[in-house]
């Protein structure tokens, strides 16, 4: 009896204290607790083209064992849901902010929609959030800042709108902001320079806009790809970039960016990556860019970008330019050096105007690709008369002038504040280039300036040069040309400087228009060049263009030059016999009369040609 009297206590003990358990268990997150919000998840899913869910999402099988689900092996509770690239479409219930120890919601590459319900702050524990390329919409959710722990979110490619939340700055974890293809406006929002850990920051094909926060990337210091095009931002590229040094992939192309690339971009010295296009951008091209070690990809091509004389650049001709649309570009004094070739394709330079790349080592022939892609400068319409400067368009839509340059023109270095564009130059001088001047160069037919000078080129001008009717500056000094001087130089009606001086040229000097004007200075140096304005004189034969006689002519050359020898031999011994027989005798009186009137008539040539009226 006593012991009975024992027990009965005992087991009303153990069945409320198993009533107690059961009831907390049950009121507790669990399994089924997990089990029921992606249930809730399944049900909002309309369309399942692979039957995933259908087949796989059932109270027969384990929740841990589900397509995409992944537990913890302590506590064995939903720590993954990954649902990529099935297709789903449907919406994401308020259910699923029951996961309390998710870490992982990746849902990318699906046609969920809707906005995101509030009731995901709950999920504290998540670490990476992939929404990508689905339809969700409305605005991006100001309570994002629940997720402490968060090193990851991938909203990209959906349909969010209004601004990009402030609170977004306080999740001090996070390493990828991945924001682009949406509809995102208004500015970036300055608290995202507290994101110190931030690695890769795309908000890209969206609507923002406004200038870049002249601080934004002071405390960023880990930052590797920095992916801000296809916006509407302005004002210049601030210069607290330039203190990522971690940074690999710039792109802030596609844009209304102003101002020059600043010098500090240098400082990127593992940029592998450069995207400016399409920008309003002026100014030089920074020559430091061409020192960047890993650089592989560089387009700053639809700016309005120039020159990068005056460095100490020691490289080869950067073909890239030729992706830029440069209407200047200015290379001279520096240290290139090697061959100008390989200009096909997208290295066009169709739009140059004013190419200098004078004072350098560049040797070779000269480029007859290059020179033929010269489209600008070959069918300029521009007309001598008109006063249009070349000019940039601000995201303002005010036009500016282009900076200031200095080019080699007439002789002379000059500056020119504002650049005309009918101007258009071609300075290659102080070279090595050898071989001959291209003949292509005649066809573009608006060039201004064209100095060649100072190089190693042998062979003629070509006389195509002749068509060059805009012409006011040539420059051939110091080179190794022969052979005359094209007449068709005369028709450059509008030159006004001609350097020839230095070379091996021969023959007479071309007379009329411009030719006229030129002074002996135009051609010292050329031994074999006779006639004004220099006051040595051309002999018949240097009047004479050489006869080139072929070879199966050479028998009968030889016996017409051996009758001239005879007949002028037998000639000069018949006249001195005569002369003597005409002094001695003074007979017969005719050939006395001949050789008198003959006298005179060259005495009367002689005096008339002293006295200039000769016709």
């Amino acid at each position: 009896m006593g012991n009975n009297g024992f027990l009965l206590p005992l087991m009303v003990f153990v069945v409320m204290l198993s009533n107690s358990v059961t009831t907390l268990f049950a009121e507790s997150p669990n399994i089924a607790t997990d089990q029921l919000a992606l249930l809730a998840l399944k049900a909002q899913v309309t369309y399942d083209p692979q039957n995933l869910l259908a087949t796989n999402w059932t109270s027969a099988t384990s929740v841990c064992n589900w397509t995409g689900v992944t537990c913890g092996s302590d506590h064995q509770r939903v720590t993954t849901l990954d649902l990529s690239n099935m297709s789903l479409i449907g919406t994401i219930p308020p259910h699923l902010g029951n996961l309390s120890f998710l870490s992982q919601l990746i849902i990318r590459f699906n046609h969920f929609h809707g906005p995101l319900p509030m009731e995901l702050a709950n999920l504290s524990s998540l670490k990476y959030i992939n929404f990508g390329h689905n339809n969700f919409h409305g605005e991006i959710p100001s309570w994002f800042d629940s997720f402490t722990q968060l090193q990851s979110l991938f909203l990209y490619h959906n349909n969010f709108s209004g601004i990009i939340p402030s609170s977004l700055g306080s999740l001090s974890n996070l390493e990828k902001l991945m924001l682009y293809d949406n509809y995102l406006e208004g500015h970036i929002p300055i608290a995202i320079k507290n994101l110190s850990n931030l690695k890769w920051l795309h908000l890209d094909n969206n609507q923002l806009s406004g200038q870049l926060p002249s601080t934004l990337f002071d405390h960023l210091p880990k930052l590797q790809d920095l992916v801000l095009e296809y916006n509407f931002f302005s004002g210049r590229i601030p210069t607290s970039l330039f203190k990522c040094q971690e940074l690999e992939v710039l792109s802030l192309s596609t844009n209304a960016l102003e101002g020059s690339v600043p010098q500090e971009i240098g400082n990127l010295t593992k940029l592998s990556e450069v995207y400016l296009y399409s920008n309003n951008l002026t100014g030089e091209i920074p020559s430091i860019i061409g020192s960047l070690p890993f650089l592989e990809y560089l387009d700053l091509s639809d700016n309005n970008l120039t020159d990068v004389r005056n460095n100490n650049l020691n490289d080869t001709f950067p073909n890239w330019l030729g992706t830029l649309n440069l209407q200047v570009l200015i290379l001279r004094r520096n240290r290139f050096h090697g061959l100008i070739d390989n200009f096909e394709g997208k290295f066009s330079f169709s739009h140059l105007r004013i190419i200098d790349l004078s004072h350098n080592d560049f040797n070779g022939l000269l480029p007859m690709n290059f020179f033929g892609n010269l489209h600008a400068i070959r069918s300029g319409s521009e007309n001598k008369g008109d006063s249009n400067y070349m000019m940039y368009i601000g995201s303002d839509q005010v036009k500016y002038f282009y900076d200031s340059l200095y080019i080699t023109t007439k002789g002379l270095d000059m500056e020119f504040p504002n650049i005309l564009k009918i101007l258009m130059v071609i300075d290659f001088s102080n070279n090595q280039f050898h071989g001959q001047i291209p003949e292509i160069l005649g066809e573009l037919h608006s060039l201004i300036v064209l100095n060649l000078s100072h190089n190693g080129l042998t062979g003629p001008i070509p006389s195509l040069l002749g068509n060059l009717s805009a012409l006011e500056s040539l420059d051939l000094s110091s080179n190794k040309l022969e052979g005359k001087i094209p007449t068709q130089l005369v028709n450059l009606i509008f030159l006004e400087v001609l350097n020839l001086s230095w070379n091996n040229l021969m023959g007479l000097i071309p007379r009329g228009n411009q030719f006229d004007t030129f002074t002996k200075d135009s051609y010292m140096g050329n031994l074999g060049l006779c006639g004004l304005p220099l006051s040595k004189e051309c002999s018949n034969e240097q009047n004479l263009e050489p006869r080139r006689i072929k070879s199966d002519e050479d028998g009968d050359a030889v016996n017409w030059k051996f009758s001239i020898l005879m007949g002028y031999g037998c000639g000069l011994v018949l006249g001195l016999s005569m002369g003597y027989i005409v002094f001695i005798t003074g007979k017969p009186r005719w050939l006395v009369r001949i050789i008198e009137r003959r006298q005179r008539k060259y005495d009367i040539r002689g005096k008339i040609h002293k006295g200039g009226g000769r016709k």
